[in-house]
């Protein structure tokens, strides 16, 4: 195994942890993936985050057959990571546990989402994956953000919304105060119970992950595409919520007739037209000159 000079970027999310190795001319060597990063400051996530990082590195450089030099540089994007903010130590801690780089790069997972969306482009940048947040940045150096609240004040339109709103459609056709839906079946075998009443015990267990139901969202996605109305209507609201996130970053930034793009990333959108449909008719309804 040699040792080189190489990049190694890493992008943090909700979803899924990343990681691709380059060489200074450009040349990409490998990718690997991890865990779900987190918050630092929430409940075990500077493990949870200590995890995500390593696990993504470490299967990027065996993927690559190479080594990381000391003359390596180190650029994360990472979820729950304000700009200049106390954490950037401790992110720095965890990747000298694995690496010696040359120098270490630390920035929020939206400014990483944006410089990548658009080739280094200035706009606007909508995040959907685990969870949502908008970004902008404008040539005379502003910028905004809308969203990212997490998932107890906001994350409208992220995988972890969509699939709250179907378990919150399951119970309440379970008890027949809605209409039944072909979600109830999915929720149920999801989450391996026999009757909705049994949602609870799982949800309020301590140790329980998040991120099971946000992994619920491409099936939310599949009973949409076989017709079922509930579902279709859940993917459709968080169209018009991840609408909402864009546009709030576009009046921080921008004048209402000013054209502007927005970049869209993360998992949400690969529903397609289920998502895509009604975030675009509600964004030239609120912003007509906004391109996505």
């Amino acid at each position: 195994m040699t040792s080189d000079r190489l990049l190694v970027s890493v992008d943090g999310g909700q979803t899924a942890t990343k990681c691709l190795i380059a060489r200074f001319d450009g040349t990409v060597l490998a990718s690997g993936r991890g865990w779900p990063s987190d918050h630092f400051h929430g409940e075990g996530g500077v493990e949870k985050n200590r995890r995500a990082i390593h696990g993504a590195i470490n299967a990027a450089i065996v993927a690559a057959r190479t080594g990381a030099g000391r003359g390596t540089s180190v650029a994360l994007g990472l979820t729950g990571v304000p700009t200049g903010g106390n954490q950037n130590p401790v992110v720095h801690d965890i990747v000298r546990e694995i690496l010696q780089p040359e120098r270490i790069t630390v920035v929020p997972d939206y400014v990483t989402n944006l410089a990548g969306a658009s080739a280094g482009e200035l706009g606007v940048v909508l995040i959907a994956g685990g969870g949502t947040i908008g970004y902008g940045q404008t040539g005379d150096g502003r910028e905004a953000i809308a969203g990212g609240f997490g998932y107890l004040l906001g994350d409208e339109g992220s995988a972890f919304h969509i699939g709250l709103r179907a378990i919150s459609a399951v119970c309440r056709a379970s008890d027949l105060r809605d209409g039944a839906t072909a979600l109830e079946r999915i929720v149920r075998e999801h989450f391996g119970i026999v009757t909705m009443r049994e949602i609870s015990r799982v949800v309020y267990r301590a140790g329980f992950s998040r991120d099971q139901i946000s992994h619920l969202a491409p099936k939310v996605a599949d009973a949409a595409r076989a017709g079922d109305d509930a579902a279709f209507q859940i993917l459709a609201g968080a169209g018009e919520e991840l609408a909402r996130t864009a546009c709030g970053v576009l009046c921080q930034l921008s004048a209402r007739d000013d054209h502007v793009v927005v970049y869209l990333t993360g998992s949400v959108f690969e529903a397609g037209g289920l998502v895509l449909d009604s975030f675009q008719k509600a964004l030239r309804v609120e912003w007509p000159s906004a391109e996505a």
